[in-house]
């Protein structure tokens, strides 16, 4: 059993303001605060020797997966997509979150110290789905794609209590969605839609002509939540992020994914093009516990951290 993504890993550069500012824009709860340091966290999270972390991790209140784990290291970093100005690059890029009413949340988002990157545009995501989606940044610039659908009746996304949700889905830059889809295919993950989407590059900022491959993906069960959100800018090609998606650099560094059976999971993964980070590790993982833990790249440089409970 692999899980959906449990919990999204973002260095901060500060974490009162970022706690703050999660808190007043979505409602989310301090669920847990820890430190992180030591050999086996400088391993599986590829962090400087004698690098430490504080961390607290944030949700809605009663939320046990989609969460977002919040690290402001005891050193400086720069935030590792810099200005953005190559979007096309490949990793880990966005996180998303699903609201009642877009331009309410917006709102808030602004007052708490983020700014706009793309105003809310709707359109259509397939025949019984339809979006208000937003891109804007939160105080360290990492991205936030905040959304509200539009479901029709039947619609596996029909049923939702108005709350800013956990994080739906992790955006991933790759270079061939096929590819990524095949491999999260293999882990469990099933497609909740694939669709090429044209005429959206103002939106998107990218240059005239291109189109965006997005294929979201989610582990069937009781959620929805914890999805992964496949991006391919097609015809507009980049490169990995991974030597600079590492503490304590700024950004969204890896999501964590539960297993029954690490090694089994190793011997899949890699199997299937990961390369491994680092042989496992005992970790005592917020807001988890002891944990056995394994850290790969996925197929685009992203980090997956795999974990399982002891």
């Amino acid at each position: 059993m692999i899980s959906e993504l449990r919990v999204t890993t973002v260095a901060v550069s500060d974490l009162e303001r970022s706690c703050s500012f999660y808190m007043d824009t979505f409602g989310y709860d301090r669920l847990a605060e820890a430190t992180v340091g030591g050999p086996a966290a400088e391993l599986a999270w590829q962090m400087p020797a004698g690098l430490t972390g504080r961390v607290a991790v944030l949700g809605p209140a009663g939320a046990t997966t989609g969460l977002l784990r919040l690290v402001e290291f005891d050193a400086p970093g720069e935030p590792y997509w810099g200005d953005y100005s190559r979007a096309q690059d490949y990793g880990h890029y966005a996180l998303n979150i699903r609201v009642n009413d877009i331009h309410a949340a917006i709102g808030r988002l602004r007052a708490a110290g983020g700014r706009a990157k793309s105003e809310p545009t709707h359109w259509t995501v397939m025949p019984d789905l339809s979006a208000w989606d937003s891109l804007s940044y939160d105080p360290d610039g990492v991205v936030l794609d905040v959304f509200q659908l539009e479901p029709a009746e039947g619609s596996a996304l029909a049923g939702y209590d108005g709350r800013p949700s956990e994080l739906q889905t992790v955006a991933i830059h790759v270079g061939d969605a096929r590819a990524s889809a095949d491999f999260y295919g293999a882990l469990g993950y099933v497609e909740l839609y694939d669709k090429l989407i044209e005429g959206m590059e103002s939106f998107f900022r990218l240059p005239p002509g291109t189109a965006l491959h997005n294929i979201n993906m989610y582990v069937p069960g009781d959620t929805l939540n914890g999805r992964v959100e496949i991006a391919q800018y097609v015809g507009f090609p980049g490169s990995r992020q991974h030597d600079r998606a590492v503490p304590p650099n700024i950004g969204i560094l890896s999501v964590s994914l539960a297993t029954d059976d690490l090694a089994a999971t190793a011997a899949l993964v890699t199997g299937l093009g990961a390369e491994p980070v680092c042989a496992p590790v005992e970790l005592d993982l917020p807001p988890y516990g002891p944990a056995l833990v394994q850290t790969f790249f996925g197929l685009d440089g992203e980090v997956l951290e795999f974990y399982q409970c002891l």
